[in-house]
């Protein structure tokens, strides 16, 4: 890869502009079919890999405020799409789960995303979609590893404080 001659050649700056892309597409997609906004659909999806869970856990799955991650499950409960009730085994937690209509909405928003993945990875020539995966697992490991970095230098302004 070239030297970065400005913002917009840096990898950073592609993968966040491809990234928004796939998020306009999505949002608009995903309103227009399902009246579901994409930070909506992001709860959804979450909840939908590994219920019941909660607030807490999908905002660290998502890495975003818990505060987001609530409002919009207030939204989603508001419209039936999920339901909340205290963990049996510590009243303290509310877990989330996706009711009936929930899952409809989130098997149905999760075809059109594979039917999208589908289609993007087909302008791909053959192996590179494997490649393509793997590298971009090796980037976010790497770049945990940075934002670790930063908040062990955070952690011991703190302590020095």
């Amino acid at each position: 890869m070239r030297k970065p001659n400005s913002i917009a050649d840096t990898l950073s700056y592609r993968v966040l502009r491809l990234s928004n892309t796939f998020a306009l597409y999505a949002a608009r997609r995903y309103r227009e079919e399902f009246a579901i906004t994409l930070p909506e659909w992001r709860v959804m999806s979450i909840i939908g890999a590994g219920e019941p869970t909660t607030a807490r856990d999908i905002s660290r799955v998502l890495a975003t405020d818990k505060r987001w991650v609530g409002l919009s499950v207030e939204r989603l409960e508001q419209r039936g799409y999920v339901t909340r009730s205290p963990d049996a085994r510590d009243a303290r937690r509310i877990l989330i789960r996706l009711s009936k209509g929930g899952w409809e909405v989130h098997d149905a928003i999760l075809a059109v995303a594979r039917q999208r993945q589908s289609r993007l990875l087909a302008t791909l020539p053959k192996g590179a979609a494997e490649v393509l995966v793997a590298s971009l697992d090796r980037l976010q490991l790497e770049a945990d590893r940075m934002l670790g970095e930063l908040n062990g230098v955070n952690a011991n302004r703190s302590a020095s404080r």
